[in-house]
């Protein structure tokens, strides 16, 4: 029972729906900011999955859109290949000819191409074109699809992140603001009456209370007479016993 408790009781604590007189409002809005930091993780997380799958269907819809107005044909070097261009790591060596084809049929088209390097003139290479013929960039890869869209949905999770964090630190130094304001308006109206209570306790300190008429009867001290008792016949009796009564006093001796 204690736990489901305290567990109904943090959202109501959380969002002031229960009386605290200890609780001010500024530590309400302190908790409100700080769960909201709590959740922005999560929140950043899943806007970046949804912003990545969102570009993704856009990006596959436009490459295979484009697909459909490529098409990839055989052209055929006029010329000796060029001197070979960096590549990358492992990759093949190639260089840059001028290449001719026809397309649509009958339409001839001359431009520079990219063939392996080595390759002699009227070698045939392949070469991507549009739908007028001229040489266009091929359809796009899955690859650069998925790159794309894990690049988008890093970005809108970083931006979101940023953004919240920034958000949380500024609301929590207004209510520090608010709180820090707060405190000194509380001291200037209050502070003196604090102050001089402080003194007069001060003053007090060391100091007995006056008796109170509802106090409880103090014990009267009695005699320290030691330890020791006394031993009249068969009979030992405390030494006070002996200082108070007369008649024992006498019997005893004193």
């Amino acid at each position: 029972m204690p736990e489901a408790h305290s567990a109904e009781g943090r959202p109501r604590r959380l969002f002031g729906r229960r009386s605290n007189e200890l609780r001010r409002a500024a530590d309400r809005a302190r908790g409100r900011w700080l769960a909201a930091l709590r959740v922005l993780p999560l929140v950043a997380v899943l806007c970046g999955i949804a912003i990545a799958m969102v570009v993704w269907n856009a990006e596959q819809r436009s490459a295979q859109a484009q697909a459909l107005h490529r098409h990839r044909i055989e052209a055929r070097t006029v010329g000796q290949a060029d001197r070979a261009l960096p590549v990358r790591f492992n990759g093949p060596q190639v260089a840059t000819a001028r290449a001719t084809w026809e397309y649509p049929p009958s339409q001839r088209h001359v431009d520079t191409v990219v063939v392996t390097a080595g390759t002699p003139a009227g070698g045939k290479v392949l070469v991507w074109v549009d739908d007028t013929g001229q040489q266009a960039a091929g359809p796009r890869p899955d690859a650069e699809v998925a790159t794309t869209a894990v690049a988008a949905g890093a970005a809108a999770f970083g931006v979101l992140v940023l953004g919240g964090g920034t958000a949380v630190w500024s609301g929590l130094r207004r209510v520090e603001r608010s709180s820090l304001a707060a405190w000194g308006r509380d001291w200037e109206t209050r502070g003196a009456d604090l102050v001089r209570s402080l003194a007069q306790g001060t003053r007090q300190r060391g100091r007995m209370r006056p008796p109170h008429p509802c106090d409880p009867p103090r014990p009267t001290p009695r005699p320290h007479w030691g330890r020791r008792l006394v031993h009249i016949g068969f009979v030992s009796i405390p030494p006070w016993v002996v200082a108070s009564d007369p008649y024992v006093r006498l019997s005893h001796g004193r």
